[in-house]
């Protein structure tokens, strides 16, 4: 490369640069103001309005009380509200649109006001590409319909190569995080909990999962959670009925979920990770070539039903280094025969590699499959059963599960169901805390 190329690109660099510019929004600012640390606007709609690939949006901390005048756009159908419409797009890995709490200052924004009569509410609706949110709350997100419906915290309808890193959704009756369509998106150290629909459907709160990915076409891949935790949400932890594409759900803990919040309630369906399937329906509508999921170093602990549940799958699933304790069944590889017959079989072509399962509450430590029909390895319960104690075990308190995230919003450092050094366990190198690099497809 000749000095005078390269002296060109570190120019065009430069001017790039300082092409970027920042925006703040403050509790007590004023959307007339000019967007400054120290002239910051109100209101998210009006730094979406101005910002452009490369811009970062900072949100000082606070409450903001999010009214209905608010709300940016109105689905074409009438159906949904967008709160926060983000259509803008990045233009590139390093050149995102970023938008996040200030520093240390973790904003939360309060939708329990946000009530539009026949609408579904859809707070951060998300269709633009090369985004990262990071750092701050949502809470209060309502329903008002009292039929079947759902609301949602965050859906990903569209958008490519997003991060959602570190954010809590929780105290409402919306479905934390939902993926419809798009590739690349990776949900990172976020949280999920507290949510329940006591409005719609008779108040059973089937709806609300903390995490649901849902890809509608074979295209939508490469989508991740990871080090994320779901519990005390109506329905269930992590869901990804009817998805078209592979999804990768990784590091994440699941505990409490088919409960109303804070109760031993019962409300929806309650699965800690329900990891496939497309319905026992007559007709379902799987893609042409199904899906074979990836589930590996995660914890399923007290769900109201399943642990790890593959839902009536038509193909196999890949179950790798995960713990399941005290659900009713710790792994369930339960499938459906085929697209043409809607028959529950045990399961088939799954892949199971290094999972744990310790105490049960009634089914088992793996119900539902069929062996001679699956890749079956180093399991606690399969292909030879290996006894496993509590003084296997650092800890059995999982009021560790609950424990603040680190200041960089990473899971917090638990002994709960982490086995001793030099256990039959570690040994094996069996069960959610064994760290090793994992290939995502």
């Amino acid at each position: 490369m000749s000095k005078h190329y390269l002296i060109t690109i570190l120019l065009l660099f430069s001017a790039f640069s300082l092409s970027s510019k920042t925006y703040f929004i403050a509790i007590d600012g004023d959307d007339s103001n000019s967007g400054t640390k120290t002239s910051p606007f109100a209101t998210l709609k009006k730094a979406h309005s101005i910002a452009s690939a490369g811009d970062s949006v900072l949100i000082r901390g606070g409450t903001y009380k999010i009214t209905e005048g608010q709300i940016m756009r109105y689905s074409d159908n009438g159906l949904w509200a967008y709160v926060f419409d983000m259509h803008k797009s990045g233009s590139g890995e390093s050149n995102r649109i970023y938008y996040g709490g200030y520093g240390s200052e973790r904003p939360i924004f309060d939708l329990s006001e946000v009530k539009p009569e026949g609408n579904r509410v859809i707070v951060f609706y998300v269709s633009g590409s090369f985004l990262h949110f990071e750092n701050f709350e949502v809470v209060g997100t309502q329903v008002t319909i009292i039929g079947h419906t759902q609301s949602e915290c965050f859906r990903n309808e569209g958008g490519n190569h997003n991060i959602y890193e570190n954010l809590a959704m929780h105290d409402g009756m919306a479905i934390g995080f939902y993926l419809v369509n798009g590739a690349d998106n990776l949900v990172v150290n976020c949280d999920a909990y507290n949510n329940y629909d006591y409005l719609s459907d008779g108040g059973v709160g089937g709806n609300v999962d903390g995490f649901g990915g849902h890809p509608k076409n074979q295209e939508s891949t490469g989508n991740v959670f990871r080090a994320c935790r779901a519990w005390y949400n109506s329905d269930d932890g992590f869901d990804l009925i009817n998805a078209h594409a592979a999804y990768t759900i990784e590091n994440c803990w699941a505990f409490y979920n088919g409960y109303q919040p804070g109760t031993f309630e019962r409300a929806g369906n309650g699965a800690g990770f329900k990891s496939g399937g497309y319905g026992m329906s007559e007709f379902p509508d799987p893609p042409e070539k199904i899906p074979m999921h990836v589930v590996r170093n995660c914890l399923a602990y007290y769900n109201l039903n399943q642990g790890f549940y593959s839902n009536h799958h038509l193909g196999g699933i890949r179950w790798e280094n995960n713990t399941g304790y005290q659900n009713p069944s710790n792994f369930n590889m339960l499938n459906r025969k085929s697209v043409d017959e809607a028959v529950n079989v045990p399961g088939y072509e799954h892949i199971l590699k290094n999972n744990v399962s310790h105490d049960f509450r009634r089914t088992g430590h793996i119900s539902n499959v069929n062996k001679g029909l699956c890749e079956i390895s180093n399991n606690s319960f399969l292909p030879n059963e290996i006894p496993v104690t509590d003084n296997d075990f650092i800890s059995l308190d999982p009021s560790e599960l609950t424990r603040s995230r680190k200041s960089d919003g990473s899971l917090p450092d638990i002994g709960f169901l982490k086995p001793r050094p030099k256990s039959t366990l570690s040994t094996a190198r069996m069960g959610y805390t064994f760290k090793t690099k994992y290939e995502v497809p």
